[in-house]
């Protein structure tokens, strides 16, 4: 089943998505919601929580473990919580501003890598890259970075939260995307921001980074 941006779900998303939605309003009755499959219901207008219920539905359609469910919170325009679960690798990633980012309970931080010619750089797919005309972008980074490898969706920002990786660069992605990876890449003491630098979440060209490499990735993105 495709939606009508031909990109897949199935009947876990919308199931996982409602689970969530039901959960939460039982504990927050008052909050509202933005989700990718069943869309934005408002609430206090205060609070609103971000949902993707799965995050790399292609991946779980073909059995690839490198999917996740995405869950934040904004209070009164600001981020204030963001949690990462990777079932089929048993990880879970979550962050509340000011207390620090977490990996199944061990608090974590960014690498310390200041050297674009020394970064380990992650990118999304491809093909979002080449419908965006970025392509040119992202091959300016790789001829200067040690190296790049392709692990996007929401897996690569716990290889930046293992140090494995220096940052990971989408060319295409939505709020109920972002949302949750923001708050936890920056309270383990990195940068999340578009590709021109605002610190939006709502923006669809995203940089995350260990911070250290951040002016150095967007001005090769903006000056391939």
């Amino acid at each position: 089943m495709t939606k009508s941006d031909s990109s897949p779900v199935t009947a876990v998303d919308r199931a996982c998505e409602e689970f969530l939605r039901k959960a939460i309003s039982r504990d927050f009755p008052d909050d509202g919601f933005v989700g990718e499959e069943f869309g934005s219901t408002s609430g206090n207008r205060e609070a609103v929580w971000i949902i993707d219920p799965i995050d790399g539905t292609k991946s779980y359609i073909r059995g690839v473990p490198f999917w996740g469910v995405l869950v934040a919170r904004e209070v009164r325009g600001t981020l204030t919580t963001g949690v990462i679960h990777l079932p089929a690798l048993d990880e879970l990633m979550y962050a509340e501003r000011g207390k620090g980012a977490f990996l199944n309970r061990r608090r974590v931080r960014v690498s310390r890598v200041s050297s674009l010619r020394r970064a380990y750089v992650l990118h999304g797919s491809l093909e979002c890259f080449v419908a965006r005309r970025k392509v040119a972008a992202l091959a300016a980074v790789a001829a200067r970075a040690a190296t790049v490898r392709c692990y996007g969706d929401c897996w690569g920002y716990s290889w930046m939260l293992k140090g494995c990786a220096d940052a990971l660069i989408e060319a295409e992605m939505h709020p109920w995307d972002t949302a949750a990876p923001k708050v936890i890449i920056e309270e383990a003491g990195g940068r999340m921001t578009g590709w021109d630098g605002s610190g939006s979440w709502r923006t669809p060209a995203t940089v995350a980074s260990n911070g250290l490499l951040h002016s150095s990735l967007l001005k090769t993105l903006r000056r391939p």
